[in-house]
């Protein structure tokens, strides 16, 4: 008896090995997702708010603090929250755990900046470009909005 326990414990931890694989290789990618920041802005945290297209599109909304911008040429990002919900209804929600925002091009003389952004999440990751379109007024610059697009796996 306690031979055809242990078979059927090993069948067990076996099938759900399986069952584990197969559900993250049928993980859903999106190809792409393009959003903007909102209101209310500063310089370690952006709320974000776009859609996603591929194989879950959907609408999605990401809150992500990082260390301040003007600290260095890399900050880490240091937490915040992300929310998808599919065309189909179904929703997906987690915390931003970890990554980093890297200059990629500072804007000299006012032009538009850019940053590469690798986000890590509790139900995922998000690997993309972040755009701060600037405009120079009565000599001052100034970042008047922010894009956002890149690839996630969820």
């Amino acid at each position: 008896m306690l031979v055809v326990r242990r078979l059927f414990a090993l069948l067990a931890v076996g099938a759900a090995l399986v069952a584990s694989t197969a559900a993250s290789a049928a993980a859903p990618r999106i190809d792409s997702l393009t959003g903007t920041e909102i209101v209310p802005v500063s310089s370690v945290r952006g709320t974000f708010v776009g859609v996603a297209r591929g194989d879950l599109p959907a609408v999605w909304r990401a809150t992500i603090r990082h260390e301040p911008l003007a600290s260095g040429p890399s900050v880490a990002v240091t937490g915040g929250a992300f929310s998808i919900v599919a065309t189909t209804g179904a929703r997906l929600h987690g915390d931003v755990t970890g990554g980093s925002v890297t200059v990629t091009n500072r804007g000299a003389k006012c032009t538009n900046q850019t940053y590469r952004v690798s986000v890590t999440l509790s139900i995922g990751s998000f690997d993309g470009t972040l755009t701060h379109y600037r405009h120079s007024l009565l000599g001052q610059c100034f970042v008047y909005a922010a894009s956002i697009s890149g690839r996630g796996v969820f």
